[in-house]
């Protein structure tokens, strides 16, 4: 359906790019959208195995493959941003107007992302090849990653649109790593499980796949036309020839760390950071500690990590259309709610198994865990489908801010944010586990690593979740605010006074902006420090 403005008429677009961002994706686009998901099964093998593989058949220290692991997230934490920087100002050149913003950037960020992924995985390199590959895997896995998340933003502005690509990630996602761990549980079968063979083939098989995936979505994504909210020249005080950088070195990296500083300003984007660092946060905490968790708290096998894994994604993709709905029903921060509730009660379960995990046999052990698992999975589901669905309202009110498009800003500084705390939650609990006496290469850990294990694994997720839902109660953005909005931006596009607001929008606007609504639209120094108006 098109918007309307307060009226009930429809608003005129300013031109035919306004007007191919509102209107239905076709399903090779949104398709081409799930493939980054399903690229991660690279990303998947090395959240659940790296430190494990590191730690029982590289013989490395867990204390060195903590800050190993963790350097590289602090890597991608710096170069995000600068991803996000160029991939926005990409139509200033000629790769950028061939291939589009986000396209150029994936011609080097796919062939890198494998070669130095698939060395991690090689055996008997010293460690400053490790460290290096790891450093600059996560790198252009930032690039990825920044083109993925600005995506839903940049392909559409219709919400229902919107909605269905944040379903369609989620659900290529869980079929992603339901394809990899039950796949995972036959080749550990008939690969073994105890040689780094097993492992390194699995990684390559996992590799050829996500990038052949990631090539198909590069030639079937969709990305907004140039017009004149994609062209920042004039913000960044870049006008004139558009081939032309007029901005020196020094100045052109000032511009980026300003832009990353700048949008912190942003009250929306504030209150909804809570909500993804909180998401991101217990999810990074359960990945890393899961297999140990499952291993040295509950003693069971590899085999199960991955059985669990599988049916847990796969009961997850039943729960993406209940989300989806329900999400639009009753907008995203009640939708985050009644999911985070649901993973808090299911990790105090967890806990209460992990201390009786010896008086229960095996088999029961293993039918319990699964099962936790599927309740865990049908709150994670719901918490993360309504964090991407708020994020794809934000680069909206970042132009009623700026006039301009930068669904990569946002998503690099997603990104970056992300990787500084997840990097510091991999620091702490590889040092936590150095401190309780943890043995690497062992078939076993000391009683004091194991509770380690389970309270790390149980309590802080439901610390970390309880401060999401206390920032949901912070959000201002629903599906009605966010129509209003679009229809402000709008009429601003199609040349209205700002000085013709209603009372209603001026009050919208500078709840989500934290602004006076006469210092938005360009009117401030959000993009260029310098602007004086």
């Amino acid at each position: 359906m098109p918007r309307t403005n307060n009226g009930g008429n429809r608003v005129n677009r300013a031109n035919s790019a306004s007007e191919a961002v509102d209107a239905a994706l076709p399903w090779k686009a949104k398709l081409g959208y799930a493939t980054f998901s399903l690229s991660y099964v690279m990303q998947t093998m090395i959240v659940t195995w790296q430190m494990f593989y590191f730690t029982t058949f590289l013989n490395v220290s867990m204390a060195i493959t903590a800050v190993l692991i963790a350097t590289g997230k602090i890597v991608a934490s710096v170069i995000g941003p600068v991803w996000g920087y160029i991939s926005d100002r990409m139509y200033h050149n000629a790769l950028g107007r061939r291939f589009g913003r986000r396209r150029s950037i994936l011609i080097f960020a796919i062939p890198a992302n494998f070669i130095f992924y698939l060395l991690l995985w090689i055996p008997n390199l010293p460690i400053a090849v490790y460290f290096f590959a790891n450093l600059l895997y996560w790198a252009f896995f930032a690039g990825i990653t920044t083109v993925q998340y600005g995506l839903p933003s940049e392909m559409t502005e219709n919400p229902s649109q919107r909605a269905q690509l944040v379903g369609v990630n989620q659900i290529a996602g869980a079929i992603g790593g339901t394809f990899l761990s039950v796949l995972n549980v036959y080749l550990f079968t008939i690969w073994g499980k105890d040689n780094w063979e097993s492992y390194f083939n699995m990684a390559l098989l996992y590799g050829i796949v996500g990038t052949a995936v990631l090539m198909l979505g590069f030639l079937s994504i969709q990305e907004r036309p140039f017009d004149e909210s994609t062209n920042v020249s004039t913000a960044d005080g870049t006008a004139g020839n558009d081939s032309e950088m007029r901005i020196s070195v020094g100045k052109r990296l000032v511009s980026v760390v300003w832009n990353f500083l700048s949008v912190l300003k942003v009250k929306e984007f504030r209150n909804y950071l809570g909500l993804y660092l909180s998401e991101e946060m217990f999810r990074t905490v359960r990945g890393t500690l899961n297999t140990y968790f499952v291993i040295f708290v509950l003693l069971l096998d590899p085999q199960t990590v991955s059985l669990a894994t599988g049916v847990n994604l796969l009961f997850g993709i039943a729960c993406v259309g209940f989300f989806i709905w329900i999400t639009a029903k009753i907008g995203g921060p009640r939708a985050y709610r009644l999911g985070g509730i649901e993973v808090i009660f299911v990790f105090l379960a967890m806990f209460v198994l992990a201390m009786t995990a010896s008086h229960i046999p095996v088999g029961t052990r293993a039918v319990l865990y699964i099962g936790l698992g599927l309740f865990m999975n049908f709150g994670i589901t719901g918490v993360v489908n309504a964090t991407q669905y708020t994020y794809t309202f934000i680069p909206d009110v970042d132009e009623i801010i700026t006039s301009k498009r930068r669904e990569g800003q946002y998503a690099a500084i997603n990104s970056t944010i992300d990787d500084i705390f997840s990097s510091a939650e991999t620091i702490v609990i590889g040092l936590v586990l150095e401190a309780t006496g943890f043995v690497e290469g062992a078939q076993s850990q000391p009683p004091q690593t194991v509770f380690a294990l389970a309270c790390l694994f149980s309590f802080v997720p439901i610390v970390i979740c309880i401060v999401g839902i206390v920032f949901t109660y912070r959000l201002k953005l629903n599906r009605k605010n966010h129509e209003l909005l679009l229809d402000e931006i709008d009429r601003l596009r199609s040349g209205g006074s700002m000085e013709a607001v209603t009372p209603e929008t001026r009050a919208l606007v500078e709840s989500l902006t934290g602004m006076p609504y006469e210092q938005c639209w360009g009117h401030n120094n959000v993009i260029n420090v310098t602007h004086k108006d």
